[in-house]
């Protein structure tokens, strides 16, 4: 009998490389299949296994038919069975693009096809019963053009002429506003809102998969819009601003909105409203950006550049405040030279994404038990706010600074240019991809890199006239009422934070520690513990002074309180009475 091969043996010999064929090959396969080749000689002549090749003879009907209906560039390159409705709409598109670019000599940019997919896509369903949805999104258009070859044609993040022409015209007037009225890096911001879907982990993963055959699944739900806004030197970021559909969200009850990493606001379709945007403005970004400028001594002067949305109160913030000048890009510039637009909204998903993907493996690796399904319902509004948080702080002030380089090249300091912003989200990515191969579950291994570039490709959604009545019909902002969601149980007793509870809390830790010194062999180990645990418990620390302080002073003022046994003096008509009978310590004016 012969030996058998250790592991380590077996893991270091190389995996045969997957044969990917495209639906132009796999007509090749029938067709060999026919002329009465058998299954084993036709693997041969294509190296795949002879049980692939039983597999496409399986599925010969709907590989024939997703051929006959594609067109002869897209069938070159896909690899699977696509929907019939989905091929005649790309091969309809894709002749639409043709006549426009070609024949009429017409620029369309993204926005236009997209817009024209999905217009193609309702004709061709129409009277079909069971239609997948489509939302042609930015990672289909990007798949649409790599299946029929668009390289050269402007699709995408770049506009036409006449947008290129009005984006240096912007960037001319931008530059002449800057050097006249001498603004420094630290004083030009930028501000834009993006979509973000919080819970998206791939389209094709199972768990998406059997996300939306649950009942009553509504993936706006959990969808919210940001809104983030940095200067130009790259070191300050403001506090993302957060618009969700939930007034007052479970996981949030007992929480002071106030004090959370993000500035919440709410509406029953999570979209940026203008008296949303009016109000970040000056109650969030008006203080947050002077306290910055009073640390770093400069004079609170700001120039915010902001895209053309009508959410953006054009006329309003004209004359908003004297020391604020608002300056609004041409319509459709936005891609070409808006700095959160060149990389940083996309760098702040990515870091937001490994985030979801490592809390995910975490939780999996912890319990064996654990499904993905149970870590995607495990995941609260709570957490999302920890991880818009952390994928926030993680952004370099080096690479918000050199997204300025299309608008305002001369503030650009560390010289790493464009290549090294997409450097970074390049790692991002693959470290997410990295992630999900670790994983279990059906689609997280099989990830690809457009899957990615997907969720990183979301953005702001736009609401219509009509859904902007009934958002107003609705209300928005932030409010203390109740405003708990229907059917949702109700808010759970909240305990209040007590000094005898921090004390307690204190008391545990100094246990804690106590038993590690004595069990942990490696006194080092302990020690780094203990000064880690130290300083993260600071803040309680602090808080737990601060509440014996307050007692203390209570207690003094009860027991300096007089006990009043006769009627009380009737009062002065003065506010300072020079020789008082007794002193009542709820009185507002003190002898002197």
């Amino acid at each position: 009998m012969a030996p058998k091969r250790s592991a380590k043996a077996l893991s270091n010999v190389p995996k045969r490389k997957k044969a990917v064929m495209c639906l132009t090959e796999k007509i090749r396969v029938l067709d060999k299949l026919r002329s009465g080749l058998s299954y084993s000689a036709v693997g041969r002549e294509f190296n795949v296994n002879e049980s692939t090749i039983r597999y496409i003879q399986k599925k010969e009907d709907d590989i024939r038919r997703s051929v006959r209906e594609a067109a002869p560039e897209s069938a070159k390159v896909t690899s699977i069975v696509r929907d019939a409705a989905m091929e005649k709409m790309e091969k309809q598109l894709n002749l639409w693009i043709q006549e426009m670019t070609t024949n009429k000599k017409s620029m369309v940019d993204s926005v236009v096809v997209r817009l024209k997919a999905k217009e193609i896509y309702s004709h061709v369903t129409q009277g079909q019963e069971k239609v997948k949805p489509f939302s042609a999104s930015a990672g289909w258009l990007a798949r649409f053009k790599r299946r029929y070859h668009m390289k050269n044609v402007k699709l995408g993040q770049k506009a036409g002429p006449a947008d290129e022409e009005a984006a240096e015209e912007f960037k001319k007037y931008l530059l002449s506003i800057i050097h006249e009225k001498g603004y420094m890096e630290e004083q030009v911001f930028n501000a834009d809102e993006t979509g973000l879907f919080y819970k998206n982990v791939g389209r094709r993963t199972y768990i998406m998969q059997m996300a939306s055959k649950a009942p009553g699944f509504k993936s706006f739900k959990d969808r919210a819009t940001l809104l983030l806004c940095a200067n130009a030197k790259g070191d300050f970021k403001c506090k993302p601003l957060m618009v969700h559909r939930a007034q007052n969200p479970q996981a949030l009850r007992g929480k002071n909105l106030n004090r959370m990493p993000v500035h919440w606001r709410w509406n029953k379709k999570a979209w940026m409203a203008s008296e949303i945007f009016w109000d970040w403005f000056h109650n969030c970004f008006i203080p947050e950006a002077e306290r910055y400028l009073h640390s770093k001594n400069l004079a609170f002067r700001i120039l915010l550049i902001l895209d053309s949305a009508p959410v953006h109160c054009h006329e309003e913030l004209e004359n908003a405040h004297p020391d604020i000048e608002v300056l609004f890009m041409p319509p459709n510039t936005a891609s070409l030279i808006q700095p959160l637009s060149q990389g940083i909204i996309k760098a702040f998903k990515a870091h937001y994404t490994r985030e979801l993907y490592s809390k995910a493996f975490e939780a999996l690796d912890a319990n064996e038990e654990t499904t993905m399904m149970d870590y995607w319902n495990s995941v609260t509004i709570r957490n999302v706010i920890d991880y818009i948080s952390t994928a926030w702080d993680s952004i370099r002030q080096a690479t918000i600074n050199n997204c300025w380089a299309n608008v305002w090249p001369d503030c650009v300091k560390t010289f790493e240019g464009f290549e090294g912003v997409r450097e970074s989200i390049k790692n991002s990515v693959e470290n997410i991809m990295h992630i999900a191969q670790q994983i279990s579950g059906e689609g997280f291994r099989d990830m690809r890199e457009g899957d990615v570039e997907d969720i990183l490709a979301e953005m702001a959604v736009e609401p219509t006239n009509k859904d902007l009545d009934e958002i107003a019909k609705h209300g928005t902002g932030v409010s203390d009422d109740d405003g708990s969601d229907e059917g949702q149980p109700k808010s759970p007793r909240i305990v209040p934070l007590t000094a005898a509870k921090i004390a307690e809390w204190n008391s545990a830790l100094e246990k804690i520690f106590h038993d590690m010194e004595e069990c942990d062999p490696v006194l080092e180990r302990s020690l780094t513990f203990k000064r880690l645990t130290s300083t993260a418990f600071v803040p309680y620390a602090e808080t737990l002074k601060d509440l014996r302080r307050k007692a203390k002073q209570t207690r003094l003022k009860e027991f300096f309180k007089p006990v009043w046994e006769g009627e009380l003096p009737t009062p002065s008509t003065h506010c300072e009475s020079r020789t008082p009978e007794v002193e009542l310590s709820d009185l507002t004016c003190h002898p002197h």
